[in-house]
């Protein structure tokens, strides 16, 4: 199984050693949010009470308050987003979102009991409100890659704008998708494709 979206849903649902209050204290408060959505979603996803559906709904309610589903929908649509009206932008994000749970959401369910996550001291603050917090995961098979987060801060909290698998942008895979569907089919005619999850998952992964 190929992944690289995948993350954006398995990242709290993997699993991840717990850090020990000592070592807590001396992260930065966006690896300390990252850990605890890695510890709360996961408490989710094995709950043997829920079905399949139940889980992914609630997964989705929480990470509804920690991913800007705008951001990463006009980052992977790239300079066209400005042809956007309000009412396609709209429509759009609602569209991504759909499409991305319905493709991701169910081999993160499976991965939740064999993927490993574990956080990097590594850290690089961007500048302008923008910083990376790093893992590395581990699949199944032993398989290892480094995986950044973008994220930036509004509040309290910080929020997921991008996602890098070893250096391989989502938002820049589907970028190239979505320009190439906007030229064939127009903004309307991109939005009824993804409406109707007729995009192709964003591949780096492999288990």
């Amino acid at each position: 199984m190929n992944k690289l979206a995948t993350v954006l849903l398995t990242t709290p649902i993997v699993i991840a050693a717990p850090y020990a209050a000592a070592a807590q204290a001396q992260l930065h408060p966006a690896q300390i949010q990252l850990q605890q959505n890695i510890e709360s979603v996961l408490k989710i996803a094995r709950n043997d009470n829920l079905s399949d559906q139940q889980k992914i709904r609630q997964i989705e309610h929480y990470a509804d308050n920690y991913l800007d589903y705008q951001r990463i929908a006009a980052l992977a649509v790239g300079l066209p987003w400005r042809q956007f009206s309000p009412k396609q932008k709209t429509d759009f994000i609602a569209a991504f979102k759909e499409m991305m749970i319905a493709m991701y959401s169910r081999s993160a369910l499976l991965g939740a009991s064999t993927t490993k996550v574990k956080l990097l001291p590594k850290l690089v603050d961007n500048g302008r409100n923008r910083i990376d917090v790093f893992t590395e995961v581990q699949t199944k098979n032993g398989n290892r890659y480094e995986v950044s987060y973008q994220l930036y801060k509004t509040g309290s909290a910080y929020k997921l704008y991008n996602i890098r698998v070893d250096g391989v942008s989502m938002v820049t895979v589907y970028r190239n998708q979505f320009n190439d569907l906007i030229k064939q089919k127009g903004i309307d005619g991109t939005i009824s494709t993804v409406r109707a999850k007729g995009l192709k998952k964003a591949d780096a992964i492999k288990d």
